[in-house]
């Protein structure tokens, strides 16, 4: 259903797009839209303000573009001075390729917030299902169905069997601000995106030694304890299983070549990673409700910004949808 856009100051919806809007329109943001090559700033901005609009409202862009035509107190509050064509926002919209909008999303929270996040500790990490919104009439929707297609079969606790990709992502526990994103088609092993996740907070310098990264039972692997002490060097705290136990746990994960040579001090970076780690394993149960709060970003993305079902169906499009959303999460919580 179409809803008429009437903003006001005094409605907390309006007042926190409000603040995705100053976001949008603040000189850190415009730099990074040059710094990516996005040219022509200004008709990026104002089809970045339509497009995330019409997420945030779960609207067509069609609809939204009418009402910011019409609707003179809009386009003030939008701060649009000479609106585009539709035709226009849509050709904008598709003239970069899916990455360039997930730089613009991190980079931008990576610049405005930069003391805050080089002092982070805990990292939050979970997946979610991004289903498409496709209707199979009943049909069971075989691997060899979607061969050729973008997207696969996946299978997820909640959903079941469902056509779509799977969103990985890591954040801030205390503000839940996005730090990295990671999307796959179908729904990969958790155990085997961990390493992959690590390698991106880190290529994006968000990782610090002695860091804590909480993660469920899906990404349980013996690997990822070590990759994650000896590697990284940081605290992995993957909730358990009920097998292996602690004690045959504590025998896999074994010392690194280094740990013997007494002029290196990776041997006692590792001892000290390593107790901290079983330290907290036995105690895994009492930092579940730490770790659910990162369900706080995926049940925003999914029910307020219509990222559970997508009207999407091309790898591209569907990673657009999904960086445009986080880029418009990240500008809600600044």
């Amino acid at each position: 259903m179409n809803i008429p856009l009437n903003p006001d100051s005094k409605d907390p919806i309006w007042t926190l797009f409000g603040k995705v809007i100053k976001l949008i329109d603040s000189r850190s943001f415009q730099q990074e839209l040059a710094r990516n090559k996005l040219q022509s700033i200004e008709r990026y901005q104002t089809m970045l303000k339509i497009v995330l609009l019409a997420s945030y409202f779960n609207l067509e862009v069609s609809h939204v573009y009418s009402e910011v035509k019409n609707r003179e107190k809009l386009r003030k509050f939008l701060n649009i001075n000479n609106p585009l064509t539709l035709k226009q926002i849509r050709e904008v919209y598709s003239r970069k390729n899916e990455q360039k909008y997930l730089e613009l999303a991190l980079k931008t929270l990576n610049k405005l917030e930069f003391k805050k996040i080089r002092g982070l500790k805990t990292i939050l990490l979970d997946s979610t299902a991004i289903i498409i919104d496709l209707k199979f009439n009943g049909k069971y929707i075989s691997k060899q169905t979607c061969l050729d297609k973008d997207y696969k079969r996946g299978f997820s606790t909640s959903k079941g069997h469902y056509a779509g990709f799977q969103m990985t992502i890591a954040v801030e526990h205390e503000t839940l601000r996005p730090l990295a994103i990671l999307i796959y088609p179908g729904s990969p092993n958790d155990a085997k995106i961990f390493d992959k996740m690590m390698y991106e907070l880190k290529r994006r310098r968000l990782l610090r030694k002695g860091q804590l990264v909480i993660a469920d039972k899906g990404f349980y692997s013996a690997c990822n304890y070590l990759t994650g002490i000896n590697k990284y060097k940081i605290v992995p705290l993957v909730f358990p299983r009920k097998k292996p136990t602690l004690e045959v746990l504590k025998d896999k994960i074994i010392n690194p070549l280094d740990y013997f040579n007494y002029k290196n001090k990776s041997g006692t970076i590792y001892q000290e990673l390593r107790n901290r780690l079983f330290e907290l394993l036995p105690k895994w149960e009492n930092l579940r409700r730490t770790r659910w709060k990162i369900e706080k970003v995926f049940e925003f993305l999914k029910e307020n910004l219509g990222l559970g079902h997508i009207h999407a169906y091309t790898k591209r499009s569907v990673y657009k949808k999904a960086y445009l959303n986080v880029l418009l999460l990240t500008g809600c919580l600044i």
